[in-house]
């Protein structure tokens, strides 16, 4: 039978000190990811600005993402366009061929290339990509491995006591 003096004693000096740094982990960890969110946001309509098709801008100045927020389901950062045919210039196919346009009584031939107006044409690729439709799909796509590097940098910031 064992005494009392065979068993091996673990004693964990800094426990308190330990329990700090999670109390202090806790309170930072939704500040740090609300604040990483949202630069993330940012990114996103960056990208969907450069993406989507110019034509007079409207569209392009519409875009916006709000700042990250916290619920019971977890962290979510809205954004998008709030302009009635939004959903259509994303979605709708391109147009096959070259066509005219017609604006306030004027005619400019030749203007659509294949579904781009010159406006979209002209427009530098971001990313790698070209504007047009798809644009919010793509700002997303484009950004897949920054918000990969995001988390990282959210697990990291939170690890280390909040460094940026």
């Amino acid at each position: 039978m064992a005494k009392k003096d065979d068993f091996l004693r673990v004693e964990w000096d800094g426990l308190e000190e330990l329990e700090k740094y999670f109390d202090k982990f806790e309170e930072n960890f939704e500040d740090i990811i609300l604040d990483e969110y949202t630069k993330f946001g940012l990114l996103v309509e960056e990208g969907a600005k450069a993406l989507v098709h110019h034509d007079e801008g409207d569209l392009e100045g519409s875009i916006k993402f709000d700042k990250a927020k916290k619920d019971r389901k977890g962290v979510s950062v809205e954004g998008g366009s709030n302009l009635p045919y939004a959903v259509r210039r994303h979605e709708e196919p391109y147009r096959y061929g070259v066509h005219d346009k017609y604006d306030n009584g004027s005619k400019f031939p030749n203007y659509y290339v294949y579904g781009r107006g010159r406006g979209t044409l002209t427009k530098p690729t971001w990313r790698g990509l070209r504007p047009g439709r798809k644009f919010m799909q793509n700002a997303i796509s484009a950004t897949k491995k920054d918000y990969d590097k995001m988390n990282e940098r959210v697990l990291k910031r939170a690890l280390d006591g909040d460094r940026k």
